[in-house]
């Protein structure tokens, strides 16, 4: 199965506020998720629980990929999407590709 299925999730913040009680995560295969919600209601408690595998019952066979806001880089502050987006090698290697074929096929006319 690729989609993920996770029944009986318990989870709560650092001050023990629960996030969740046994609620239920289904991720579909090759789908990207994100989470939008004020400070402090534990979107990134469960991203980071979600991406280091412990939350019980989570399939350890999946890529899952948690990025902060921000990351510090050379250039200065990176946003997330275009750190996501660099961070997808199977997505940059086939836009190299394109860009290869599509200079074959304009030296070729």
């Amino acid at each position: 199965e690729r989609d993920i299925h996770v029944r009986n999730v318990s989870l709560s913040l650092d001050n023990g506020t629960p996030l969740l009680n046994d609620g239920e995560l289904k991720f579909a295969h090759r789908r990207r998720y994100g989470l939008v919600g004020k400070n402090g209601v534990g979107k990134t408690t469960l991203l980071k629980a979600v991406a280091a595998f412990e939350v019980e019952g989570m399939p350890k066979h999946h890529r899952i990929l948690h990025v902060r806001q921000e990351i510090r880089a050379a250039g200065g502050d990176v946003s997330v999407l275009k750190a996501v987006m660099d961070a997808d090698i199977e997505r940059n290697t086939l836009i190299e590709e394109e860009k290869e074929l599509v200079r074959r096929l304009e030296g070729e006319v």
